[in-house]
């Protein structure tokens, strides 16, 4: 029964290729800008256990030597990681975003968004189009006609170009549709007008698009290999133009730290090379704000980048290639800090290595079950791999799947954040109750390997071929929808706040009797005081 559920998925994803053929093409690097064939050799420098097993399932570290392995964050970080969170919460409102909630909980000043950018642009494009129409109204000479023509037609050209990214568009659609024949009953809502109104950790009332947040996890996975070459390219002009943007995002001041903050709203935008294409749109839109900042206070100044999902793969993008192109000090760039996103180099640690960073400069939370981070980096089975190279020809010579048959590698600094178990159940490696946990000495072999176990539980396609995964009230949105990363990192720091109440008390009780009770002095001096009469009268009269 198993096999046949293998072969019939495997004959679904085949069914792509007929419809999205790509030419072969080079594979753009992610962070520079060249072309290289695919991934560097050498570039997939991270080492697993070489293993033949094909059931997915199997976690080859237990709970015990996994739970070794973790170390509760601290106090500050986990605060930082609230606000973080909150920020990306409202990155998918940004239309009924009150900027007073930023003051009012934060002490943020709203800079500006993504909705701005495009009004701008949009009133840009008015003008043009009226210059347009009184050049074609008043020609100026005989040979003005074909002037004229050449330049509305180059004008119409440009303020067109957003056909592109329809294109794209309707690639990505039509991956999300498909991404239902995934399962056995093909549920998955579609209906992006249903919105649910919804009370998020800080009392403000939002509008949520919960099927939105279940497309987007959903065909992540999927959307790697669904499309072609030719979709990617057609994308990429219009995915770096000023009027239109990949995502939405929006940008805020902590004007006590010099800090202005970059906030990038989960997408569905094509990955590996599209992914890379849409961080040049969001690098180039973000550059005025980042010289302005840089400007106004100097070596002070500090940029902060974070994002949900894929927004959050773009907000790392964005913030390397600030570094390669030599734009910014990296004295001023704070980590990175993610949430539910997906991993998007093969040896990534290299990069950082070459750039002279640390571990900590990518700061990456996730949800103990979300299958949005596990997607790209767990272990494909030999079929899947093969499936995928026989999808995209880019993939025949992927050294991380050809290595450790994975996509993508684990970079950074990983946090785990566990929420209570009645939101969701625990998992399996790690101990009970809610809690946000880092995994210490990340680069030894044994963190590596509880790694890749973590990743590999549970697998997504495991995920993928439940039925009650999909939809609003499903495993995969409940998992990786951004108001439960901000509840469940709340949810911790409220933990920790009662666990101080508590221990407050406990000393309080211990201490309030001998606060109450006579000291040891005044008993002394009473004694003394009654068998001797005539110093009591001397203390009492003065004489």
């Amino acid at each position: 029964m198993m096999e046949g559920k293998k072969s019939g998925w495997i004959e679904r994803l085949l069914e792509l290729r007929d419809n999205w053929k790509g030419k072969e093409d080079k594979v753009e690097s992610y962070v520079d800008g060249g072309e290289n064939e695919g991934c560097d050799e050498e570039g997939c420098e991270v080492e697993y256990d070489d293993e033949e097993d094909e059931d997915f399932g199997e976690i080859s570290v237990d709970k015990e030597t996994f739970s070794s392995l973790l170390r509760h964050v601290s106090w500050s970080d986990t605060k930082l990681f609230s606000q973080l969170a909150f920020l990306c919460n409202m990155a998918y409102v940004i239309p009924d975003m009150k900027t007073g909630d930023l003051k009012r909980y934060y002490g943020l000043d709203f800079v500006t968004s993504s909705l701005e950018k495009k009004a701008e642009a949009e009133a840009i494009k008015d003008k043009v189009e009226q210059d347009s129409t009184r050049s074609v109204a008043i020609p100026s000479g005989p040979s003005s006609s074909s002037e004229i023509r050449a330049d509305s037609s180059e004008q119409i050209s440009r303020l067109r170009s957003s056909a592109a990214y329809e294109i794209a568009a309707s690639a990505a659609s039509y991956v999300q549709s498909r991404a239902k024949d995934l399962t056995d009953d093909g549920t998955l809502l579609h209906d992006e007008d249903d919105k649910q109104i919804e009370e998020n950790e800080n009392g403000s009332s939002r509008i949520y698009k919960s099927e939105m947040a279940a497309c987007v996890a959903a065909s992540t996975m999927t959307a790697v290999v669904a499309a072609g070459e030719e979709q990617k390219e057609k994308a990429a002009k219009d995915l770096q133009s000023l009027h239109s943007s990949p995502c939405e995002w929006f940008v805020c001041d902590d004007s006590s730290i010099y800090t202005r903050c970059f906030v990038i709203q989960g997408t569905n935008v094509i990955v590996h090379r599209g992914i890379y294409e849409a961080a040049k749109g969001i690098y180039d839109q973000f550059m005025p704000e980042i010289k302005q900042h840089l400007s106004r206070h100097g070596d002070r100044a500090k940029l902060q980048f974070t994002g949900h999902s894929l927004g959050g793969s773009l907000a790392l993008l964005v913030n390397l290639m600030l570094l390669t192109r030599k734009e910014v000090k990296p004295s001023a760039l704070l980590p990175v800090v993610t949430f539910g996103s997906p991993f998007v180099f093969c040896g990534g640690q290299k990069i950082l290595d070459q750039l002279g960073l640390d571990e900590n400069h990518v700061q990456c939370v996730m949800m103990h079950r979300d299958i949005v981070p596990r997607a790209f980096s767990c272990n494909y089975p030999n079929y899947v791999a093969q499936v995928l190279k026989r999808l995209n020809s880019t993939f025949r010579f992927h050294p991380c799947l050809n290595k450790n048959k994975l996509l993508y590698s684990p970079m950074g600094k990983i946090f785990i954040l566990q929420p209570d178990e009645k939101s969701s159940p625990p998992h399996p490696l790690l101990p009970q109750g809610t809690a946000l946990y880092t995994l210490n000495n990340t680069n030894s072999s044994l963190t590596k390997s509880a790694l890749r176990a973590f990743l590999n539980s549970p697998h997504p396609i495991e995920t993928l071929s439940d039925p009650t995964a999909y939809g609003s009230e499903g495993t995969i949105l409940r998992d990786h929808d951004s108001s439960n990363y901000l509840k469940a990192v709340n949810e911790v720091i409220r933990q920790h706040m009662r666990l101080v109440v508590r221990k407050a008390r406990k000393q309080r009780n211990q201490l309030w009797p001998l606060l109450t009770s006579r000291s040891p002095h005044a008993w002394s001096h009473t004694y003394n005081t009654e068998d001797r009469p005539e110093m009591t009268k001397k203390l009492l009269t003065g004489v």
